[in-house]
């Protein structure tokens, strides 16, 4: 019974654990379509179909679970979706349409037989009961495909993906019959592939329960014709049975084994052993052994005397032995074929994929060590079986899938040695591409796509196409997605372009335009589930959140996101184990892997560090005995010292000036993030002034796997990286050397950088460093012992000569502003010095003009008083002339005092003129002093004034020098 939240098989296997649905879909598919009953919700308002008032509607509670909707409805019962209040999960729980209380009793017994059950590939069944008189059973919710989606009509599998497939329904089988429990109605359609990638049987409700030869219940039987036989009227409708106590014929007609069509034979566990050779049989040949036979004309089924006929015959490249197993699952006399499912699954476990499918050839390792799966070793690619099928469910729906995970999951193993392989074994046609972004990932993507529109027949033209086709990816993001769109259907197969390590777009790619235009393009390739182009991607889970830059790409790589984590201790064992017996060995004591894995269990980046320990046992196993020996695993110093000992081995062997070549090779394959660069040999080639002496050290480091070389084509040529970043995990010794360089890391990235981008605009001059960074620079120059290459060491110098160049100029410029602020300065001072001598000479005019004005004044007291004095006279001349001309007989005058006293009079008169003459004299002098002294002191105050704002403007000016050149002008004017 499957429970698929995608609803794709709801009504697929509703129907499979009671009696018959109507409307078959199609031959031997199982499927139930729309009908009346399917999907009908009485919560709604709608009418229940007649058996089914009884059942609850969604929101009822029964015990700690809610009823959400109905995911599908059968002839004889109803799924519903549910949420288990109690431990926070979805279930689904099925309903029988019958309130008979003996119906009731058998399903409960038979279900709770089933639920003794506990196996990984079978669907659990957490509890049954009864609500309202009827019988149901709450089960795990799937998310998944049945099995009749995969083999569809007359498609072949490749038999190693058919044996992938069927292996865990075996195991399910061998832990049901165990527990005397036969399936009876095994098919595809209880059989679900859930998007994990597990195999999970379902529908054991109707299974027999073997004590005491109990009678049992009789379920449907489907009158459907086997995969590929043409519609007719024959096959559109299911017959009904009633259930009863008695034997009965019982199950799917496609399906049955002799013994099931024979009223009265027993039926036991091989019955479910013919139903897995009928499904074998029909995915490695496309159809049933009895094609063109359907519903009652497979009733000849029963007739022991005719064989079935053989797969060879009807499928002749299936592997003979393979075939043998299939034939002999077939045999008409049950007691022929495998005694049980462990036998059958012994049988199939040598043909799962990379089970002696191929000679290794002599000395072969049948382990990566540090080196990446690639295509061509997926024989010898374990331990990721769920996951690779769960991943090829999905690329089916999902245009653009991302590989997520940690750094040493193996997720460019997964998709190169797994999906890709099982892909083209899957009976579709696909061709694969894989790119890395490096440091420009428009022209890795160019790279293949220029082969598909190019036509030059010369090197340079190539080159040059390649770069308007780069340009051209830049411009028009969906043209890409065109091209190989075009190609996939010209060839009519399917492609895959996987784009591995995608976390180099943000580590070695600065130019955000460059990065949304190589986003942008792989949106544009994958923008439909119906376009024959899938995208894959491998991203570690710390770059996740950079993608969100390119909202679009994030919106659409978010639905398909597959997270890779860490192979779990079985799938470790698969890996190292099942490698070794391929080639024929084994390791010397179970103790000996159980320390392995147990000490993988908490490493980081367990998976490498497996494959390149099981390489050096390889390389130290016992030839003789084939066997490899827990001496060997003690003396390499176990999982932990493998990878250090080695690298520290290695680097041992090279002398001092080596091992500081070493360390500068090294440091330059590591970004500041402390991930893998991809750096070309000629950049490498540049640490050393002897380029052979590089090149050399690199072969010796790729001999002994520490460093790859990815041959490349353009003008980028062939590049170096780390094997894998364990290594920057597991070696002290290199994460030693990044921490005595973490702070030369970041500038070392800045330098090439911009030493990369002088160098493409024709050692520009206004790309080189100024400012701060110059003096960072020469810190950088002090205190680095290490070899750059001859691009970042010109860079530096040019960069650094046009300091001098300008400090030269600035120190130019300072003397001159100096001698010319020292002409400035003593103007200043003798005009301030003349200023103030104006000051002065103003301020004692001043005084002269207060002292003369002061003399005035008394003058004009003086003056005054005489004139009073004279007018007294006068008046006392008037009163004696008037007493003289009163008495002219008493007083008489002589004529000589009378002209004396007028000459006096007449004097003093003249000196009071004078004496007022001179006062408005002085007075004039004193103001016109006063005038002249307020002139030269306004003057000094704008004299003043005009040398502060010169001296102002120099400031300024110096200040403006000092920004420009990098300098400080002004301290040094100071």
């Amino acid at each position: 019974m499957a429970f698929d939240v995608d609803e794709r098989t709801q009504a697929a296997d509703v129907e499979s654990l009671f009696t018959p649905n109507t409307g078959n879909t199609g031959p031997g598919t199982g499927e139930v379509p729309s009908n009346p009953s399917y999907g009908s919700n009485p919560s709604f308002g709608d009418t229940p179909p007649e058996g089914q008032e009884h059942l609850p509607r969604p929101g009822t509670r029964i015990h700690h679970y809610e009823l959400i909707r109905e995911l599908g409805s059968g002839g004889m019962g109803t799924v519903f979706l549910a949420r288990d209040t109690r431990l926070g999960r979805r279930v689904a729980i099925k309903f029988l349409h019958t309130t008979d209380p003996d119906v009731t009793r058998r399903f409960i017994r038979e279900a709770q037989a089933t639920a003794l059950c506990s196996h990984e590939n079978i669907v659990i069944i957490y509890e049954v009961g009864e609500f309202q008189g009827s019988p149901y059973m709450v089960l795990e919710f799937l998310q998944g495909q049945p099995l009749n989606k995969l083999i569809k009509g007359s498609q072949r599998l490749p038999p190693a993906r058919a044996v992938e497939l069927m292996v865990p329904v075996v195991r399910a089988l061998a832990c049901a019959h165990e527990r005397k429990i036969v399936h009876r109605d095994l098919k595809p359609d209880n059989v679900i592939v859930t998007d994990s990638g597990g195999i999970k049987v379902l529908d054991f409700g109707i299974a027999k329960v073997l004590q005491g030869g109990e009678s049992s219940v009789e379920v449907d039987v489907d009158v459907a014709a086997p995969a590929g036989a043409p519609p007719s009227p024959a096959n559109e409708g299911r017959e009904k049975a009633e259930l009863t106590r008695h034997g009965a014929i019982m199950g799917t007609m496609p399906y049955m084994s002799p013994e099931q069509w024979g009223i009265g034979v027993d039926i036991d566990h091989r019955t479910d052993i013919w139903a897995v050779g009928i499904m074998l049989f029909r995915m490695l040949a496309g159809k049933h052994p009895l094609d063109p036979l359907y519903g009652p004309q497979l009733m000849v089924t029963a007739q022991l005397d005719e064989p079935m006929p053989r797969l060879g015959d009807l499928a002749p490249d299936v592997p003979p032995d393979l075939a043998a197993v299939v034939d002999r699952c077939l045999l008409k006399h049950k007691d022929q074929r495998f005694p049980d499912a462990a036998s059958l699954l012994q049988a199939l476990e040598p043909f799962l994929p990379g089970r002696y499918s191929r000679e290794l050839r002599i000395d072969e390792s049948p382990y990566a060590g540090l080196s990446s799966f690639q295509e061509a070793d997926a024989d010898r690619f374990f331990g990721r079986s769920r996951e690779i099928a769960a991943l090829v469910n999905r690329i089916q729906d999902r245009p653009l899938l991302g590989i997520v995970g940690p750094s040493g999951t193996g997720k460019s193993s997964f998709v190169r040695a797994g999906l890709v392989p099982v892909l083209k074994r899957s009976g579709e046609k696909w061709e694969s591409l894989v790119i890395r972004p490096g440091r420009q990932p428009l022209t890795a993507l160019a790279s293949i796509i220029a082969p598909l529109v190019g036509s030059s027949t010369t090197l340079e033209g190539d080159i040059q196409e390649q770069r308007q086709l780069v340009e051209r990816l830049a411009q028009e993001p969906g043209y890409a997605g065109t091209v190989l769109r075009s190609r996939a259907r010209r060839s009519r197969r399917k492609l895959l372009l996987f784009v591995d390590q995608f976390e180099e777009l943000y580590t070695q790619v600065p130019d955000a335009n460059e990065r949304l235009a190589f986003t942008s393009s792989l949106a544009g390739l994958a923008d439909d589930a119906t376009s024959p182009v899938r995208v894959v991607l491998s991203i570690r889970s710390d770059f996740l959140d950079r993608v969100s830059e390119d909202e679009r790409f994030m919106a659409e790589l978010s639905q398909g996101l597959f997270f890779l984590s860490p192979p779990n201790r079985e799938g470790l064992r698969d890996a190292l184990v099942q490698p070794a017996e391929m080639a024929g060995y084994r390791f010397e004591t179970p103790q000996m892997v159980e320390h392995m894995l147990g000490h993988l269990d908490a490493t980081q980046g367990a998976l490498p560090l497996l494959q390149f320990a099981a390489t050096l046992l390889w390389e130290q196993r016992d030839t003789a005995n084939k066997v490899l020996t827990e001496q060997s695993y003690q003396s390499m110093g176990g999982i932990a010292g493998a990878l250090a000992t080695h690298a520290d081995s290695v680097l041992g062997e090279l002398s001092t000036a080596q091992r500081a070549l070493v360390r500068a090779v090294f440091l330059r394959l590591v970004t500041p993030e402390r991930t893998r660069a991809i750096v070309s040999i000629g950049e490498l080639r540049e640490l050393a002034k002897d380029s052979g002496e590089i090149q050399r050290l690199i072969d010796h480091l790729v001999q002994a796997r520490l460093l790859v070389v990815q041959t490349g084509g353009g003008a980028s040529g062939a590049t170096v990286e780390l094997v894998h970043e364990s290594l920057l995990h597991s070696w002290p010794t290199l994460r030693r050397w990044l921490d005595e360089g973490q702070e030369d890391a970041a500038f070392l990235e800045q330098l090439r950088n911009a030493a990369r981008q002088w160098q493409a605009k024709g050692f520009d001059a206004g790309l080189l460093w100024r400012g701060e960074v110059v003096e960072e620079a020469r810190r950088f120059q002090r205190r680095y012992r290490g070899e750059l290459p001859k691009l970042q060491r010109d860079f530096l110098e040019h960069v650094l000569a046009q300091e001098q160049k300008a400090a030269r100029r600035r120190r130019a410029l300072v003397i001159g502003s100096t001698a010319f602020l020292g002409l400035l300065a003593v103007a200043a001072v003798i005009a301030l010095v003349v200023i103030h001598n104006a000051q002065r000479e103003a301020e004692r005019q001043a005084v002269i003009a207060r002292s003369a004005e002061a003399e005035a004044r008394e003058a004009a007291a003086v003056a005054s008083n005489r004139l009073a004095e004279v007018q007294a006279k006068e008046l006392e001349r008037q009163k004696a002339q008037e007493q003289a001309e009163t008495a002219n007989a008493q007083v008489a005058l002589t004529n000589d005092e009378l002209q004396r006293k007028n000459s006096e009079l007449i004097e003093a008169l003249e000196n009071a003129n004078k004496a007022q003459m001179k006062a408005r004299f002085a007075k004039r002098h004193a103001e016109k002093n006063a005038v002249t002294a307020r002139k030269a002191q306004d003057e000094a105050i704008r004299a003043a004034k005009q040398l502060q704002t010169l001296l102002r403007k120099e400031q300024e000016r110096a200040q403006r020098l000092q920004s420009q050149l990098g300098s400080p002008v002004i301290d040094e004017l100071k």
